[in-house]
């Protein structure tokens, strides 16, 4: 049994080959993704022709030269100057300093308090401030009479004040500012600390530092020698320079962020070049601005800096891995991942070459390019009808968007309307069974789609007189793309042998030879098997898995019976033909339907996915009956038995619809024992069924949650009280009896 699981395991790896395909179509596409939109407005002749001679400046021009298309530039020179002129305009910022304030007047008003306590004033003046008398000032104010000492304190007061509230400057700080060339600087605020109401520029050759005390006070400091003759001026300077602190901050880093925000509000000046314009006149000397235009020129026909390319490399390859690792993960334990993939990145290739036909031929007849010209349907629409999965459908849907978006021609709601588009379309293109029903998912796409077109274009100013055209464009786009996913879905799945949703419909509702042969020999199996296709695909709804997948495993489950259906309960009448033989052969006789079942499947040509149902619709359970009655016989004549001779050979499901095929089959074929059936009878018996190959470890592997398994249960009861639900009694009428009914 372990080696059968290995071997399974085996089976899951992927090929060599299919991985190696889908390295190569992601390198294919992301080389597209790069290559597309460099492409798809000129021609590679356009895009790579020399645009004129080497010309250094200062040579005579031989030939005359043109702007062969309309382009613009920026003037660098122009813009740079502009930017250094409002950066020149922001003046120096200077902010007052509240803490450097309030301890030049705790100085200040300390000093004139303690002066008067003689030699201990001064010295606790000194212990409190911290402050060396450098220039001998409490000396020399001793030397002063009472009245003159006075005086001078209060000189010291005012003279302080007026300087602290104009501010103090630091003398390093408009050495800075003078030698980046500035006479005048912006005081944001008081003395106060509030915000000044005028920022006016003022002259730096008016404020104080402790340098220039003596110089700018000077008609103030004459002011008190008048009226007190022996009053002393360089004392009260010497004074000041000691005691206040410089109370007025450069604020550079504010300066240098105003400056830049100065430099960000300036507009690039561009200048327009239109066709036929002369650039270069023969026999004249050639000039800088001259070359600056031609490098213009040249660098619109590629129109993508390197940096810029870099940069596109970089989402390319984000938004591809990332698209692949999404779509890995949601077919994780899916037998064709790799196919899957390699079709959608097919899809995704064939769209790419498509953008670039539609695009160049749209610029070549001079139409504008709308969005909904962008081939962006048929991928989505493709991926989701081979996978049968909707979500992997919007995968390639976001993938093609990424690209779309970076085409030349794209606009910023580009991303949002291609995604829109996709979703529009796998949201109606439901997988239906009629023509009516997809001319009516066509007509319901277009109508929405062109909504959507025309209500995200007018977002980014898309002009009147381009609605039609956008709405007709997208009529195009989603026809073709239709037809297309029509025409390739088949042949892919024929191809590929794909269980797509048209195959499996084939399928279901269509009697292939194997189940007419089926039915012929073994009416009880084929009456059984559909009983099992409909209780599997009403649990596989339930529980929102491929209940197609599941109706077509219940129908082709049991087609190895047709070579021995007498052997098996539901074909058998009064007589059992396994009441002649021993248990052991009775077990070999039934283990051997499903191998049986596998072979005839192959040679139908069905999909591997309905072959490992037909193989696992058993697992390894064991044979219980014949199991018990070996056992029985066993103990009578003292032998042994072992139950891995009496147990299938296959391997529990791997998946949830061949888990919920193996549920059905037993269900409905416990369901037939129940003597007047009702639902409290029906719910036990599918319950305990659940429970049991719960426990036999026969579900370990299916990917069904214990959620998943109410909902089983729910939906088999359900549908097991439909087929078996009472009819009223009718009165019996001669003629009716006469017709059997």
């Amino acid at each position: 049994m372990k080696d059968q699981r290995l071997r399974l395991g085996e089976k899951r790896k992927p090929n060599k080959l299919e991985r190696q395909i889908s390295i190569a179509l992601i390198i294919l596409i992301v080389v597209l993704a790069m290559l597309v939109p460099l492409f798809s407005s000129k021609s590679a002749d356009s895009l790579l022709q020399d645009r004129g001679r080497m010309h250094q400046v200062g040579e005579l021009a031989e030939d005359d030269v043109y702007a062969t298309e309309n382009f613009s530039y920026i003037d660098e020179k122009r813009t740079q100057a502009l930017i250094q002129e409002k950066q020149r305009a922001v003046a120096p910022l200077f902010t007052f300093s509240l803490r450097s304030t309030m301890l030049s007047r705790q100085r200040i008003d300390l000093f004139i308090d303690l002066m008067d306590n003689g030699e201990d004033g001064a010295e606790s003046f000194l212990a409190q401030t911290q402050l060396t008398d450098t220039g001998n000032v409490i000396e020399r104010l001793r030397s002063f009479t009472e009245s003159d000492r006075w005086f001078f304190l209060q000189a010291l007061e005012e003279t302080a004040e007026v300087i602290l509230k104009q501010g103090l400057f630091s003398a390093s700080d408009l050495a800075v500012i003078e030698a980046e060339g500035y006479d005048s600087y912006v005081l944001q605020n008081t003395v106060s600390m509030q915000d000044a109401k005028l920022l006016e520029p003022q002259l730096v050759s008016t404020v104080f530092t402790k340098e220039n005390l003596a110089t700018v006070l000077i008609s103030w400091l004459d002011g008190y020698r008048k009226v007190q003759q022996a009053f002393q001026p360089y004392l009260l300077v010497d004074a000041l320079s000691w005691l206040l602190e410089e109370n007025v901050v450069y604020e550079e880093v504010q300066t240098l962020t105003e400056r830049q925000k100065a430099a960000d509000s300036v507009q690039s000046i561009v200048v327009l070049v239109e066709r036929g314009e002369k650039i270069i006149t023969k026999d004249t000397v050639i000039t800088e601005q001259q070359l600056a235009l031609l490098e213009a020129m040249g660098n619109q026909a590629f129109q993508y800096t390197i940096l810029e390319m870099i940069g596109r490399a970089v989402f390319i390859l984000l938004a591809t891995s990332v698209s692949v690792y999404v779509f890995i993960q949601f077919l994780y334990a899916e037998k064709r991942l790799y196919l899957y993939l390699n079709l959608m990145l097919a899809s995704v290739a064939l769209s790419m070459l498509a953008m670039y036909a539609v695009s160049h031929l749209l610029h070549t007849q001079s139409i504008l390019f709308l969005d909904s010209f962008l081939p962006i349907l048929f991928a989505p629409m493709f991926t989701a009808h081979i996978t049968s999965k909707k979500r992997l459908g919007l995968v390639a849907a976001f993938l093609l968007s990424c690209y779309a978006s970076l085409m030349p021609q794209a606009s910023a709601m580009t991303f949002f309307f291609s995604l829109t588009a996709g979703g529009i379309c796998l949201y109606f293109f439901r997988y239906t069974f009629k023509r009516l029903e997809d001319l009516f998912n066509w007509f319901y796409a277009c109508v929405i789609c062109s909504f959507a077109a025309l209500a995200l274009n007018l977002l980014v100013g898309l002009p009147l007189q381009s609605v039609l055209p956008l709405i007709g464009g997208m009529l195009l786009n989603v026809t073709i793309s239709l037809v297309l996913v029509e025409a390739l879905v088949p042949l892919c799945e024929r191809g590929f042998n794909i269980p797509t949703a048209y195959r499996l419909s084939e399928l279901a509702f269509t009697d292939s030879p194997v189940l007419d042969r089926l039915g012929t020999v073994a009416q009880g199996t084929y009456n059984h098997s559909r009983y099992v296709s409909d209780l599997a695909y009403q649990a596989a709804k339930a529980i929102g898995v491929n209940a197609m997948l599941a109706k077509v495993g219940g129908i082709y489950h049991d087609i190895g019976k047709s070579d021995h259906p007498e052997y098996f309960i539901e074909n058998q009448g009064t007589e059992n033909k396994h009441d002649d033989i021993k248990p052991s052969l009775s077990a070999a006789i039934i283990k051997s339907h499903v191998k049986l079942g596998l072979e005839k499947g192959r040679e139908a040509g069905l999909p591997q996915e309905v072959l490992d149902i037909i193989a696992q619709h058993h697992g390894n359970d064991i044979i219980q009956f014949f199991y018990n009655e070996a056992k029985e016989q066993a103990l009578s004549a003292g032998a042994e038995v072992k139950a891995d001779d009496y147990s299938y050979t296959g391997s529990p499901p791997t998946f949830p619809e061949s888990a919920i095929v193996m549920l059905a089959d037993c269900v409905e074929a416990a369901s037939r024992t129940i003597k007047k059936p009702n639902h409290s009878k029906y719910q036990k018996l599918v319950h305990a069924i659940i429970m049991g190959k719960f426990e036999r470890d026969q579900l370990k592997d299916s990917q069904l949650s214990l959620t998943d398994l109410d909902q089983i249960e729910d939906a088999f009861v359900q549908t097991l009280i439909g087929r078996d639900h009472h009819r009223i009694d009718y009165p019996d009428e001669p003629d009716q009896k006469s017709r059997g009914e």
